[in-house]
């Protein structure tokens, strides 16, 4: 069982999950394939995306149901959302916790973010043979599991 990501053992508090976020950021601003979805996200409202996504982190981290509904409100505001352009976040999200974090707390915190996306991209490429469900139906249904922690690791 994986220990908990606030885990004091893992170096990991609020102020280093609050850089690994802002280096996300970054990146996500300079990524050559996301930086143009996102502004359309974001807008000029980076400020208010970086607290969105603490909150969303943080809610899943603590597993209190409260994750602010992040999936479903970035397939709203982003519906040409595809897999490549989760596999690309979710990189970034990697490197960026392993430029602020030591290895370990960087894997526990990857793990998480791997789970979410893999939920993410099973909502936008359902397995072949499955009975068609709308999209907007599997990004709720994908928002359900995080919200109840069932595929979290």
């Amino acid at each position: 069982m994986t220990r908990l990501v606030f885990d004091k053992a893992l170096c990991l508090d609020e102020d280093s999950l609050r850089d690994v976020i802002l280096a996300f950021c970054e990146g996500l601003r300079a990524h050559t394939r996301l930086r143009r979805p996102l502004d359309r996200v974001a807008g000029n409202r980076w400020y208010d995306f970086e607290v969105g996504l603490e909150h969303f982190l943080t809610a899943l981290i603590a597993r209190t149901g409260d994750h602010g509904g992040g999936l479903l409100a970035l397939y709203e505001a982003f519906p040409a959302l595809a897999p490549e352009h989760v596999t690309d976040a979710r990189d970034l999200f990697m490197e960026s916790a392993l430029t602020i974090l030591p290895l370990y707390a960087a894997a526990s915190l990857s793990e998480l973010v791997d789970s979410v996306c893999d939920l993410a991209l099973r909502a936008l490429c359902p397995a072949t043979g499955t009975p068609f469900t709308p999209i907007a139906r599997r990004i709720r249904d994908a928002e359900e599991a995080l919200r109840i922690g069932t595929s979290l690791r």
